[in-house]
């Protein structure tokens, strides 16, 4: 007696290594997609904690008889506040009508594809005092 034999060909239905093929393929590639998409959310979440700390530190140092250190410090408590892990020291300056204060933060990073770094600026005008009489 003989036993039926199974076709190969791929006529009369799907091929038993196509689905291995396909998952092959695909899974890194979803993987890929979802770990740029938390990456994405990642770095904008830096991008806006550093934007917080660089706006602390320049309304620290904006301040009526305030100074660069006072700026600085700011800056740190509002970086450690946040968790946020700075790339060196908050620069802090300040002129006779603004402040200046760039923060940098860095971001871990799950794809190598994004930067590990973010850089923000912020500038404002610096607080001035008006006697009453002089108004």
């Amino acid at each position: 007696m003989t036993r039926p034999t199974r076709s190969t060909s791929t006529e009369g239905g799907t091929d038993p290594g196509e689905v291995s093929i396909e998952t092959v393929i695909l899974i890194p590639v979803v993987m890929f997609l979802v770990l740029m998409s938390v990456q994405a959310a990642v770095l904008l979440h830096g991008v806006t904690m550093a934007e917080h700390i660089s706006m602390q530190g320049a309304a620290a140092a904006a301040r009526y008889g305030a100074s660069e250190s006072a700026g600085m410090r700011a800056a740190e408590d509002a970086a450690s506040s946040l968790g946020a892990r700075l790339w060196g020291a908050p620069l802090v300056s300040v002129t006779a009508h603004d402040v200046t204060v760039e923060v940098s933060v860095r971001v871990p990073r799950a794809v190598p594809l994004f930067p590990e770094v973010v850089a923000r600026t912020t500038t404002v005008p610096r607080e001035r005092f008006t006697a009453y009489g002089e108004r």
